[in-house]
């Protein structure tokens, strides 16, 4: 009896420093098992069942070496906004509005959408995909609800790459293929291409514009930011780029790999009194404000104090950056407009403010790479 006392005090010790760390870092799942209320827009991006924790990639970026490099005030800061999920065609268009608004008011930005292949078919459809290691017709997220939707959806892309946004690839299906073999990689990236580039032929009961974007994806965010060196070398098969699935050291410039794929990571940002440590994604924000649950609404005190925890966070990374090693930002949200849109909104204040800024550009991830391609990453200062 005396034994099994020590044994159970000793389990409960291990579960108790294991909550206070990952407490400790205020780091939230990037995907929580269950939770209600998607947002008005119904994007169901998220709307997984994996419990992944990003605590271990928050500790890297924090306690790696701080890197110096060599930069002037004529060198870029590159600030890069993104949206993982495709399916809400309203959300598109409202990104697309304050991006022309943007233009308007000679602050220059881009988008890069990472879009997901199930939602360019239809459950009356689905068997044209099979993930790796799941039956033909199943999708982590979903399908889109109507081929009409599709013909929308093609339609919105379309005109956000006219206008110098950039789509990317998030997957298929959205599952998460940290484990994956290269063959399982390359048969996600072959579904991918199959559904995007057969996008009429699989939906014929209604008319479909030609995806003009397809020969111009060159970049990958794994969903779950879940990879492995399989996943490389298989993105450089299909000739990709980059990769933004990573967690990045504080201020650092992205680096190129041994497949040639430059890795573009997410930002960590400092959020609330505390500072606490959490990714620069507006899904771990939400879990970190109000655990995944839409508890604020416009114009209420909750609401005002999420969106200057958030704003403000966004500020202090750009001026540890802007005033540092000027290593780009990079923001991530969503097509869901979880707690009544607040995440969007300090995002579209952020940029409005800081995109105006000297020598501050509000680019696409392949402009990005087109410039590190031609210039490379400043000196490191040894």
């Amino acid at each position: 009896m005396k034994y099994r006392n020590i044994i159970a005090l000793m389990v409960v010790a291990v579960l108790a420093v294991s909550s206070f760390f990952i407490l400790r870092l205020n780091i939230h799942p990037l995907h929580a098992i269950s939770y209600s209320g998607l947002g008005s827009d119904r994007d169901t991006d998220e709307n997984t069942n994996n419990s992944k924790s990003f605590a271990a990639n928050v500790d890297f970026a924090l306690g790696s070496p701080r890197v110096r490099y060599q930069v002037s005030s004529s060198t870029p800061q590159f600030i890069l906004f993104s949206f993982d999920g495709s399916k809400s065609v309203d959300m598109l268009n409202e990104t697309l509005a304050f991006e022309q608004k943007m233009q308007s008011e000679g602050k220059p930005l881009h988008f890069t959408y990472f879009i997901n292949a199930a939602y360019f078919l239809t459950k009356d459809n689905a068997t044209l995909y099979q993930a790796p290691r799941q039956p033909a017709g199943v999708s982590n997220i979903g399908f889109s609800d109507s081929s009409k939707d599709i013909s929308s959806r093609i339609k919105a892309f379309n005109t956000a790459f006219a206008e110098g946004n950039e789509i990317g690839s998030h997957s298929a299906g959205h599952y998460d293929g940290a484990t994956w073999s290269y063959d399982e990689w390359k048969q996600e990236f072959d579904s991918f291409n199959s559904l995007m580039f057969n996008v009429q032929k699989n939906n014929p009961t209604v008319s479909i514009d030609i995806p003009a974007f397809l020969g111009s994806i060159h970049g990958f965010r794994a969903p779950d930011l879940g990879v492995n060196d399989n996943l490389y070398k298989v993105l450089n098969e299909f000739h990709y780029s980059y990769d933004g699935s990573g967690v990045g050291k504080v201020d650092s410039w992205p680096q190129k790999d041994a497949y040639g794929i430059w890795h573009i990571p997410l930002g960590v940002i400092l959020l609330g009194e505390n500072k606490k440590p959490i990714v620069s994604m507006d899904y771990n924000l939400w879990a970190r404000q109000s655990g995944n649950k839409e508890m604020a609404v416009k114009g209420t005190a909750l609401w005002d104090t999420y969106y200057n925890e958030v704003e403000s966070a966004y500020v202090e990374y750009f001026n540890t950056n802007y005033n540092g090693n000027r290593g780009p930002i990079v923001v991530a949200n969503h097509f869901s407009k979880w707690n009544d849109g607040v995440y969007w909104e300090a995002m579209k204040t952020f940029a409005e403010n800081v995109c105006g800024k000297p020598n501050v550009h509000c680019v696409t991830f392949s402009e990005l790479v087109s410039y590190l391609n031609d210039n490379g990453t400043p000196p490191i200062i040894k």
